[in-house]
């Protein structure tokens, strides 16, 4: 009896061990999907794009603006009480310790945890880009949160569940009362509209610029342009389509591309791979020029499964982001790093001295400002 139990039990064990492998041969094999680019929705999408801006109106005034916090003050955090929110299960993408996470108010939130960089990161790019009028999300450095019904490290034992075909387990295996703090955690809000996605692609891609139209009411070239000058400026070098946000600015009402939409967006939306090759690396960021050929006014982005390759920058399109970046004060500047709690480069201390960041980004500025007219597309 004793040994029939034994083998049982570890035919059980081995039967568990092996899952994992399943797991992977399982995602290995799976096909990956199908977009139909003929398809009424897709045909709806083209369109939606075709009318897009960029920029949000009305375009804030930048020198009135205080960076320490976000300008769309869409929710203010105050730095000194502790967030409470009800953790939302959902399953585990990519490879940044993050959680949903829902707050009394009912807002839906993105934390993202741990020692990864990406929350420094989204807090100065998406600050900077709100600045200057793009479309972005409100992302907030909080010293403290606590997460209610949280596992004690979501992305983990969620990552550890998943290949074990046990995430229903892991749900229904954690209180509701059970309570978890987390340290120095940005928060994200997203812009309000509704995000336009099919069921197998989400976001834009970048050569997908090229379809917006004006005369239809979408983004001038210039404006375009100024898009594609930023993200060389923040080093957005993971930038494949979801990455990006295909976004109806009036409100709810699902991702169906063909329901009515007065004002479509294009914005960026995950920027925590910017500001360096390592994510938020100094010395790399401000060693990458933002010319690949000054004379000839060429931008290339490296990019992991992106888009976004060479291109001539027009001169209205340099000339725009310029008369808008060089609006920043220094000491806004100085804000923007240090509110995100970006590193000082000799110690790689957070929240340490950020000259050398601000130094960076006044020598970026300069070489989009600070130089000929770009010669005719």
């Amino acid at each position: 009896m004793v040994k029939r139990l034994a083998r049982g039990f570890l035919a059980v064990a081995a039967l568990i061990l092996c899952l994992p492998a399943v797991r992977f041969v399982e995602r290995r094999l799976t096909p990956a999907p199908v977009v139909d680019r003929n398809s009424p929705a897709w045909k709806a999408r083209e369109a939606l794009i075709a009318r897009a801006k960029v920029f949000v109106e009305p375009r804030p005034v930048i020198r009135r603006l205080d960076l320490s916090e976000p300008p769309t003050k869409l929710a203010h955090f105050d730095r000194d009480s502790l967030i409470e929110c009800r953790y939302v299960p959902r399953p585990t993408t990519g490879t940044t310790p993050k959680f949903d996470c829902r707050l009394p108010d009912g807002a839906l939130i993105k934390v993202k945890y741990g020692d990864t960089r990406e929350r420094l990161a989204e807090v100065a790019a998406t600050r900077l880009l709100a600045a200057l009028g793009f479309g972005a999300d409100e992302v907030t450095l909080m010293p403290e949160l606590r997460c209610l019904g949280c596992p004690p490290q979501p992305f983990e034992w969620g990552k550890f569940a998943d290949w074990f075909f046990a995430s229903w387990l892991l749900d229904r295996a954690i209180s509701d009362n059970a309570r978890q703090d987390f340290h120095w955690v940005s928060v994200e809000r997203k812009l309000p509209g509704r995000a336009i996605e099919l069921e197998n692609f989400e976001g834009w891609d970048w050569n997908e610029l090229d379809r917006v139209d004006a005369a239809a009411g979408g983004a001038t070239r210039a404006e375009l342009d100024a898009l594609r000058l930023i993200a060389v400026f923040l080093g957005h070098w993971d930038n494949k389509a979801r990455n990006q946000r295909l976004l109806c600015e009036e409100g709810p009402g699902g991702d169906d591309p063909t329901a009515p939409c007065a004002r479509p967006l294009l914005m960026l939306h995950d920027v925590g791979a910017t500001f360096g090759a390592a994510k938020v690396e100094q010395h790399s960021w401000a060693a990458t020029p933002i010319w690949a050929d000054a004379a000839a006014c060429i931008v290339k982005q490296p990019h992991m499964d992106g888009t976004f390759d060479s291109i001539r920058i027009s001169e209205a399109g340099r000339v725009l982001l310029a008369s808008r970046v060089r609006q920043l004060s220094k000491t806004q500047v100085f804000t923007i790093f240090e509110s995100a709690g970006f590193p000082d480069p000799a110690t790689g201390e957070e929240r340490g001295n950020v000259t050398t960041w601000v130094n960076a980004f006044l020598d970026k500025v300069r070489q989009i400002d600070d130089r000929p007219a770009c010669p005719g597309a």
